[in-house]
């Protein structure tokens, strides 16, 4: 898609264009007409996300609430329902972007989708989050770490599914918001397997043995984001907990994931996707994580380790990825839509200048509280984006 004209007649229209056939230059020209025509008329969904990617300031900040689980409360769907089941998860998440709104949706279902499908047994509460059953670990001790083998994808029941959802929300949201898919990284698979502690002894005492291990899970993970890709969502997220003050040091996690993330990052870069990467860890590593992944975009629940303010963050990446974030959730779970809202308008005057900024929550909207502060982030957008 060459041609600048078609290339607006599809924003326009509100259809995402295929961005393996656009030129950088053309990308940045139709972000900046998109910010010009911002100023006196509302841009469409599309045109608004792609503008603040391109660093362009859009008609308003986008906006997402990060609604996933938390959908649930208004389809009354059962949790064990909503993260097992395609057709009815859809349902959730439609439900929650056509009563609350939003620009960009990640789908998510939790994360232990990967690690149940290489053998971890998964507790399914009624109404809370799936989680390992870590009385039962599949690695129990350090010599389990070679029994991980890659799983033949076509049997992954829960990543099939997932993959299902992922089709079928493309079909039904159309233009109406931008999606992204999901895969948690290779450690984080591992953490399901071993428990999180446990695994950061591993890494600096057994290294070797977990990165043969991540090397396993790695092959089906680089099956499952292709799949995703194929389904026709413009952007997939990685999510790198681990390389955070959360994880392991800077260096340890540059040895041990960072190969494996830059595997999964240019599988959706050769497929034409944005990549996107989720990590809601403390002093998180954003130099470490770009060098790996080169994302379009990062979402983030606190400051990256170099970076003492919002403004430091700004100057220092604002011109390098588009920040999603960082609403606190704590904040949305207890504070009331006025605190919400000045939390929304410090952080917009700070991060939204020249684009590049999606106003979010830090991670995902809190599933068993009121959506009431979900829809102060989206009126927040409006009054003060």
């Amino acid at each position: 898609m060459k041609n600048p004209m078609k290339l607006l007649e599809t924003l326009l229209e509100g259809r995402m264009p295929p961005l393996t056939d656009i030129p950088e230059p053309l990308l940045d020209a139709v972000a900046s007409f998109s910010s010009m025509r911002g100023r006196w008329s509302s841009l469409t969904t599309v045109e608004r996300v792609l503008t603040s990617f391109r660093h362009k300031q859009p008609d308003r900040v986008p906006a997402t609430p990060v609604i996933c689980a938390a959908g649930r409360q208004v389809k009354g769907i059962p949790w064990p329902e909503f993260a097992t089941n395609a057709e009815k998860s859809a349902d959730v998440y439609m439900a929650g972007m056509e009563f609350v709104g939003g620009d960009f949706l990640i789908l998510l279902w939790d994360l232990s989708v990967e690690a149940e499908d290489f053998g971890q047994k998964i507790i399914y509460p009624e109404n809370s989050t799936p989680l390992p059953d870590y009385d039962d670990p599949v690695v129990k001790d350090v010599d389990d770490y070679e029994k991980i083998k890659a799983v033949d994808f076509s049997k992954a029941t829960r990543m099939q599914e997932f993959v299902k959802l992922c089709r079928i929300m493309v079909n039904r949201v159309g233009f109406r918001a931008v999606l992204s898919g999901f895969v948690f990284g290779p450690l984080g698979v591992l953490s399901m397997m071993r428990g999180a502690e446990r695994m950061f002894r591993d890494c600096v005492l057994y290294p070797k043995k977990v990165i043969k291990a991540c090397e396993a899970i790695n092959q089906t993970l680089l099956e499952f984001v292709q799949a995703q890709c194929e389904t026709g969502l413009p952007a997939v997220c990685i999510d790198t907990l681990f390389a955070s003050a959360n994880g392991l040091s800077k260096q340890l996690w540059e040895e041990i994931e960072g190969p494996f993330a830059r595997e999964i990052s240019q599988v959706i870069r050769k497929n034409g996707l944005s990549v996107a990467i989720h990590n809601c860890g403390h002093d998180l590593y954003f130099d470490a994580q770009i060098r790996s992944m080169e994302p379009d975009a990062i979402s983030f629940a606190h400051l990256p380790d170099d970076c003492k303010t919002p403004k430091d963050l700004k100057e220092r990446y604002g011109d390098q990825v588009t920040l999603v974030g960082y609403i606190p959730t704590p904040l949305l779970a207890e504070g009331t839509p006025q605190q919400v809202m000045d939390a929304c308008r410090k952080q917009i005057d700070v991060l939204a200048k020249d684009g590049g900024y999606i106003l979010a929550p830090g991670c995902e909207y809190p599933p068993n509280i009121s959506l009431t502060n979900a829809f102060s982030i989206m009126k927040a957008a409006e009054i003060y984006g």
